[in-house]
């Protein structure tokens, strides 16, 4: 395991944000306005307010990424410095992913790890003061480590987007014989934040998340090991309000729900007398959910428009925290274990849903589920038959690609959807099977007086030659009767 002085990572990550400023401040803005149409200096660039951004255009936006690990040192560095940066006591129970470096023979007590940031503030302290002044062999710096963790959180409180990860391959050296990490991590310094990303780290970590919900347009949780998401999205921000508010309860120790260990999960069969719930009922929470929901602020959430939940082997989608929810329009659930459809007509503005990688086996009354989504995703899930789809008035493209459906004719269901033009077919059976698959799809549409793209390609000049053939063929000529003069009997009977 390598070590790097805390020092040398204070000056190497302040460089690097002084370095890409106007990139970082264009981050949060890369879904609402191309970059190179925002003056650097304008009120749309946090980052300008304080002279950081500089007279060129910015290449292209950029994410500043952290890991759990150095910004904790990082707030600890500046709490010593009397910034306030949130409480950095608040343990978190039964964290579902490390925030730092395990290790298995350090030789301390770790029965009380409430105290960590409590024992290294004064080292910390001495640490700062002897790299304040000047160096070692009496030359001045150009930048003394205050000035710069000052710099630092200047950045911290104007830059739009954050992207959390896990400990990264090198340990902060004065770290390095603490034991492992389990406290919560403020962001009280990042007060501008529109745009939050966590990936293999347990969001619960966070503290903040009643000042996030007011503030986020953009959101993904990642392999976090979160197992229902309404403890984030309700009980987190109930929680980080009533701490906020002087709640003594809540101030050494952070508890959301119950993370269910491996010895836990077990299958048993049900006796025959005994009916399986179904995902709908599993998804619905207790009437106790209801009055939690009231405590929220109509502000909490009310500026969410991205999600993304993708890679968390969730099982179902809680019912209960989706009114706190209505304000998003593109929802990822992605790479999850959900079986069926989940319930979420509550999201009324939702536009686009990302349903890949899951195992679901049927979207039969799908359209009492999602309202009026435009773009949907069913690619790798199980799907022999795609019928419900036609009921989703408002669906504009499609993507079926890696299911289990084994005729062409399932595909044509959607020929009767007003604003369909793109549909994805690939690797499914009757692809492989059905000759002329594409031809065959693009009838079902050219019936309806539609064309569209299959697969992302409109159709082809055989495909289209094809068609004319077929419409030859369907409806033939009639040949004209041939001229014949009367016909006179010669030898044949007189009348009488």
């Amino acid at each position: 395991m390598q070590h790097e002085p805390g020092d040398d990572y204070i000056r190497r990550i302040a460089g690097y944000i002084r370095e890409n400023e106007a990139r970082l401040a264009q981050a949060g803005l890369g879904r609402r306005r191309k970059a190179h149409s925002v003056p650097n200096t304008s009120i749309f660039n946090p980052l300008g307010w304080v002279g950081m951004a500089d007279g060129n255009p910015p290449k292209a936006p950029l994410t500043l990424s952290m890991d759990t690990h150095r910004l904790f040192y990082l707030l600890m560095r500046l709490e010593a410095l009397s910034i306030d940066v949130g409480s950095l006591d608040v343990q978190v129970d039964d964290l579902a992913r490390p925030l730092s470096y395990i290790h298995l023979d350090t030789g301390k007590d770790t029965s009380d790890t409430l105290s960590i940031a409590e024992s290294l503030r004064s080292s910390l302290t001495a640490v700062s003061k002897l790299s304040l002044g000047s160096g070692w062999w009496g030359k001045s710096e150009a930048r003394t480590v205050e000035s710069e963790l000052k710099f630092i959180y200047s950045s911290f409180t104007k830059l739009p987007a954050l992207s959390l990860g896990p400990p990264g391959p090198k340990m902060i050296a004065e770290l390095a014989q603490d034991p492992p990490l389990v406290n919560a991590i403020p962001l009280d310094s990042f007060k501008t934040l529109s745009c939050l990303e966590c990936v293999d780290v347990d969001p619960r970590a966070i503290l903040g998340w009643d000042m996030l919900a007011e503030s986020l347009r953009s959101l993904t949780i990642r392999r976090s090991g979160l197992e229902d998401p309404k403890h984030i999205f309700i009980d987190a921000v109930i929680d980080d309000q009533l701490r906020r508010q002087g709640d003594a309860t809540r101030s050494r120790i952070r508890k959301l729900g119950h993370r269910a260990s491996a010895k836990e999960f077990h299958s048993s069969n049900l006796p025959e007398t005994v009916q399986e719930e179904s995902e709908d009922d599993l998804s619905d929470e207790s009437p106790a959910a209801a009055p939690a929901l009231a405590q929220l602020s109509p502000l909490k959430w009310a500026f969410l428009k991205h999600l993304s939940l993708a890679d968390n082997a969730l099982t179902a989608i809680p019912s209960s925290m989706l009114p706190a929810l209505a304000s998003v329009t593109h929802l990822d659930l992605s790479s999850n274990l959900l079986v069926s459809v989940p319930q979420l007509s509550a999201l009324y503005n939702l536009q686009s849903l990302n349903l890949a990688d899951n195992m679901i086996d049927s979207v039969l009354g799908i359209y009492t589920k999602l309202g009026q989504v435009l773009v949907l995703n069913l690619a790798r899930n199980r799907l022999e038959s795609i019928c419900g789809l036609e009921r989703l008035m408002a669906l504009e493209r499609i993507d079926l690609r890696h299911n289990t459906i084994n005729e062409s004719a399932e595909v044509g269901r959607l020929a009767v959807l007003p604003h369909i033009n793109e549909v994805w077919i690939e690797n499914n059976p009757f692809v492989e099977i059905e000759d002329n698959y594409r031809v065959k799809c693009f009838e079902h549409f050219w019936k309806e007086g539609k064309t569209i793209s299959l697969d992302g390609s409109l159709p082809g000049f055989y495909e289209r030659r094809a068609r004319a053939g077929s419409a030859e063929i369907s409806t033939p000529r009639v040949p004209a009767a041939p001229y014949s003069p009367p016909f006179t009997p010669t030898n044949g009977p007189t009348a009488s």
